[in-house]
């Protein structure tokens, strides 16, 4: 009897890897996608049509949910929006906090993906790993807006408020022991700022873990070495940018090519991916 390998799945939105943002048809030979048809629209919310009968201030909150890892940036590219608009001009401080919790929100959303990554193809320690380094920028977004994830905190012409002059504390509850608190607390001493430098002191080791998690691992390299590779040519014509982009060997990143802020006074230099490393690269 002929055997036939060709035939049609459904890929999402239930399904757990797809995390309920799109469906996707695919045409699969074995196990190699031949096609694949996009259905999107399922986080679709009328954003800009709520916002028509908004006060500019009000419709801040509906940004942070267009993206709900990158709720910061999204919401920078708004209150940027209104204020060149009105040609107003913020203070030196302020653009130096957005552009702190821009790279806060960024690092939180490359934890998210590397820790997701991981999990949905059989590595689930990164993703405890992950979420462990999260937790401390979480409660960055804690500690300015009040909230953890849908902060509001951009305004146009500044920020809600000033960084807060001491770092909140854990303390004790139903879940959290005395004796847990000062182990918990010993970086929450000083300021946000404080508490940042130690998080950037020592987030370099808890990279090397995710890498040594990764880099060798039998399972996530049989699952991921030539698999979806994208060459820069390629991924130029599909129109990628951001990390795909740079994935791809493409030096290309907005916050160096058309900087805002004061991103044109930092200097920082742009990660590419190469070969087998893409994976790794953000």
């Amino acid at each position: 009897m002929e055997e036939f390998k060709n035939f049609t799945m459904n890929f999402g939105p239930q399904h757990p890897a797809a995390h309920g943002v799109l469906r996707l048809v695919l045409q699969m030979d074995g196990e190699v996608i031949k096609n694949a048809d996009p259905h999107i629209g399922l986080l679709h919310r009328a954003t800009e049509k709520l916002a028509e009968s908004k006060p500019y201030n009000q419709s801040i909150g509906y940004m942070d949910r267009l993206d709900y890892v990158s709720m910061m940036c999204n919401e920078h590219a708004y209150v940027l929006t209104i204020e060149n608009l009105l040609n107003i001009d913020i203070p030196e401080r302020a653009k130096y906090i957005r552009v702190m919790f821009d790279e806060i929100t960024r690092i939180l959303n490359h934890l998210l993906w590397l820790g997701a990554h991981a999990l949905d193809i059989g590595a689930m320690s990164v993703f405890l790993y992950a979420f462990r380094e999260r937790e401390d920028l979480m409660d960055c977004y804690e500690a300015v807006s009040g909230t953890r994830m849908h902060a509001t905190y951009y305004r146009p012409g500044g920020v809600f408020r000033d960084l807060p002059n001491q770092m909140p504390k854990y303390e004790k509850s139903q879940i959290r022991e005395t004796s847990e608190l000062d182990s918990l607390n010993i970086n929450r001493e000083g300021t946000l700022l404080d508490f940042l430098e130690d998080f950037v002191e020592r987030f370099p080791k808890c990279i090397d873990e995710y890498e040594n998690l990764l880099t060798d691992n039998r399972i996530w390299k049989q699952r991921t070495v030539g698999i979806g590779v994208v060459d820069a040519d390629r991924a130029i014509e599909l129109g990628f940018t951001g990390p795909m982009l740079r994935g791809s060997g493409v030096a290309w990143d907005l916050r160096k090519k058309q900087p805002y802020e004061v991103y044109d006074r930092l200097g920082f230099d742009i990660p590419i991916g190469k070969t087998v490393i893409h994976m790794i690269v953000i």
